[in-house]
Order: structure tokens, then sequence, then C-alpha cells
């Protein structure tokens, strides 16, 4: 799978005159059934498309991207290897931390510790 991100070079009105386009790209990421979650992001200085297909159909997608060729945009293709949610979830249910007790950290959901 792929995170691609797009980063905005011009002015919104730009971006938003090629929107359509960017969408109806007959060859594009969302045409050729690549898409699976896309988005703007907040603030409204890129978007973010979860694609999911070969890298060099991807590539193909993003080289005739109107945002790419009228060079309104760049695009970042990133590469992961999805583990969550996991394929086979086991089958005992693992213990969770209920939310009163659990904080929120860059690196994820860690559990506060107890007074």
């Amino acid at each position: 799978m792929f995170v691609i991100v797009f980063r905005y070079r011009a002015p919104l009105e730009s971006i938003d005159a090629l929107r359509d386009a960017h969408y109806a790209n007959p060859h594009g990421v969302f045409a050729t059934g690549l898409a699976r979650l896309a988005g703007p992001l907040e603030p409204r200085t890129g978007g973010l498309v979860i694609a999911e297909g070969d890298r060099s159909a991807v590539e193909s997608a993003l080289a005739s991207d109107p945002f790419i060729t009228a060079g309104v945009a760049t695009a970042e293709i990133l590469q992961f290897n999805p583990t969550w949610p996991p394929k086979d979830p086991p089958s005992t249910p693992a213990t969770s931390v209920a939310p009163a007790a659990a904080a929120i950290s860059p690196y994820g959901l860690h559990p506060r510790p107890s007074n």
C-alpha cells in the first residue's frame, strides 16, 4: 500500500480550478481504482491518498495527474506494509486499556501511571 502526499505549490484558486480534473483524470488514482481513501490536509496545504496496487501503476497515475502536470502540486509516494488491523486476529481477545486510564502520545496509546 502507499500513502501519497500532495503538497500544494500554488494558491488554492489554482488548486480548486483543477480539482474536478484531478478526480476525473481517466488515468489517475481514482479512475484506475488505486485510491482507497483520499482527502485534503488540514490546514489545506495539500492532500493525502491511501492507494493500493503496483508502485509502477501509482507512479504512472500520478504522472498524469492534473495537479502534477500543471505544476501546482508535488506528490510524495510512501510505501508501507499495513499491520493493523491484523489479518489474522488472535483467537482470544487482547487486554485493552480503558480510555480513562490511557493517554495518547505522538507514539500511540500508552497506559497512564497509577497514583
